[in-house]
Parts: C-alpha cells; sequence; structure tokens
C-alpha cells in the first residue's frame, strides 16, 4: 500500500510541476500564440508603413503632374482660361466692361455662331472707339 501511496504522489506531483515548468519557460520567451501575436503586429505594422509611404509617393507625383499641367496651362495660350485671354482692344475697355465682354461670351459659349458674332461686333466697335481715341489696335492681339 505504502507503495502505491508514494506512487500516486509522485504521479500527483509530476502533474503539477509539469504545468509550472511550460509556463516558466514560455514566461520568458512567450508562449507560440504570444510569439505569432507578436510577429502579426510587426508585419501589420511593417504592411502600413509601406502603405503610407506608397500613398505619400502617389501624392507626390499627383502634386507634381498639376503643377505641370498648370505651368503649361498659364504658358499655353490655347488652354488659357477665358479670363487669362486678352480682349481685343482691352487697354480701351474698363475693368467693368471686360468682366461684362467675358460673362457674355462664356454665356453664348466662344464657339458658338453667336459667340463668333458677339466677337465680331465687339471687334468693331473697339475699332470705332480706338479710331475716336486715336490709337491704334494693330499692334493689340487678335484673339477676343
Amino acid at each position: 500500500m505504502r507503495t502505491v501511496t508514494g506512487f500516486g504522489a509522485l504521479i500527483a506531483a509530476v502533474l503539477v510541476l509539469v504545468p509550472l515548468t511550460g509556463a516558466a519557460q514560455g514566461h520568458g520567451q512567450g508562449s507560440g500564440q504570444e510569439r505569432g501575436g507578436d510577429h502579426a503586429r510587426e508585419r501589420a505594422q511593417v504592411e502600413r508603413t509601406h502603405s503610407d509611404f506608397d500613398r505619400d509617393r502617389m501624392h507626390d507625383r499627383d502634386q507634381a503632374r498639376q503643377h505641370s499641367q498648370d505651368r503649361d496651362r498659364v504658358h499655353d495660350p490655347a488652354h488659357a482660361q477665358p479670363e487669362d485671354r486678352p480682349i481685343y482692344g482691352q487697354q480701351l475697355m474698363s475693368v467693368q466692361e471686360r468682366n461684362q465682354y467675358r460673362e457674355q461670351l462664356r454665356v453664348l459659349g466662344e464657339d458658338t455662331e453667336e459667340g463668333t458674332r458677339f466677337q465680331a461686333q465687339h471687334r468693331e466697335q473697339m475699332q470705332i472707339r480706338a479710331k475716336e481715341q486715336g490709337v491704334n489696335l494693330d499692334d493689340t492681339p487678335e484673339s477676343d
């Protein structure tokens, strides 16, 4: 009986000590799940960093492209906005007249029959005004 009791005590001690030994070893290094979790967090951080880098790089590229397009538009009269284009006889017009001219041309449409007719009428009016004031408009841009 003594053998059975001793053997039982030994088994009980082993059952108690084995989980404690495993916990002590895992505590210093982290269990398999904890190490996997740390690895997953590190991997997620690296992916976020790469994603942020790519987003910033695309943003910078888009800004450079927009700057280039803006620069080209300013230097290319064909792509200039109506408010940026010279008006035939603009030196003979007040700011209010220039604004009204641009608004009327915008409403009519530059490339429509009405817009073309409006520009021709404006050109005639400016030539009359220039003659009255003794100004030569031949030196001004031809665009309306």
